[in-house]
């Protein structure tokens, strides 16, 4: 591990120690409570996270895990920077004005929601920057590193599937949805008036880029892959297994939200439970190993950081 960077700063503190009286007096002494890298968190600045984390007068916070949460965010900003990885203002800007457009709220509505929770323009605006600056490096990180075998695939079949009741609706169902959550203002009649787009022949997919809140499948029109029964919610469950093929059902409440879904196909045939399941089995398997990894390579990051916690 290089070191020269702490060296710089017992320099500073030599500095301040060889002040003259007066001097030292004059300047403002922060109080350090944790060094990560070459990077110091001071007193004040785990104070303003707290102020900024914190929803409601009542809420009860852990200053500790408030600071190793900053520490997290400031050891994958290093990392980011040393990949150069960045993302401009203009970038965060249009993404925040996509959503925006996406959810139908106005500045006005912007701000209002922004006051409920506590939250500043500035605090918002950098959130969106440090999730896009993370999914980025995250992205980066595991890059031809996670790949599936046909062997895992069949020998997760095995362990899972083999004595799978082939009763239900189907073997295998896929599915898409459109997401709108409950905080969004006027929730439910925006999903209705999205659920009739949709029967009225407006592009599903196009639909769920538009107006979905769900991130994770919103760019990919909604689609949400393949299920089988016990998989979904019950609420939802009991939507899909009522809807035909191409059928749009909705909007069906969940604790997400209002869902519209559309049944895109069913797979009724009597092929091996790895043939069935599949695509399936395979995303299933390359989440978990991403999740393995990303644990791995953060302890790794860690390890080889210099990080003191003064608190």
């Amino acid at each position: 591990m290089k070191k020269p960077w702490w060296l710089s700063v017992l320099a500073l503190f030599a500095v301040f120690t060889l002040m003259p009286a007066h001097a030292a007096q004059a300047a403002v002494v922060e109080k350090v409570v944790a060094v990560v890298n070459s990077r110091i968190i001071t007193l004040s600045e785990l104070n303003q996270e707290i102020k900024d984390v914190v929803t409601s007068p009542e809420a009860e916070i852990d200053a500790r895990e408030v600071l190793d949460a900053m520490i997290d965010r400031i050891l994958l900003d290093q990392q980011a920077a040393a990949r150069k990885i960045s993302v401009s203002d203009e970038e965060v800007a249009a993404v925040v004005k996509s959503q925006q457009e996406a959810m139908g709220l106005d500045e006005e509505a912007i701000a209002e929601e922004l006051k409920k929770q506590n939250m500043t323009e500035e605090l918002f605006y950098r959130q969106w920057k440090y999730q896009i600056v993370s999914r980025r490096l995250l992205d980066s990180v595991t890059q031809g590193s996670i790949a599936v075998t046909d062997e895992e695939i069949e020998e997760y079949s095995r362990e899972h599937y083999e004595e799978e009741d082939s009763g239900g609706y189907g073997k295998q169902t896929k599915i898409a949805h459109i997401l709108i959550t409950k905080e969004t203002e006027n929730a439910l009649s925006k999903a209705e008036e999205v659920l009739e787009l949709a029967k009225s022949g407006e592009p599903f997919a196009q639909l769920a880029r538009q107006y979905s809140m769900d991130e994770s499948s919103a760019q990919s029109g909604g689609l949400l892959g393949y299920f089988v029964k016990g998989d979904l919610v019950p609420e939802i469950e009991s939507a899909v297994e009522q809807t035909e093929v191409n059928g749009i059902a909705g909007p069906v409440l969940s604790s997400r939200g209002y869902h519209v879904v559309k049944v895109l196909e069913r797979i009724e045939d009597e092929d091996s439970s790895v043939s069935r399941y599949r695509d399936r089995i395979k995303h299933q398997i390359y989440m978990e190993k991403v999740e393995r990894f990303i644990s791995s390579w953060l302890e790794d990051v860690k390890k080889n950081s210099y990080i003191e916690i003064k608190i």
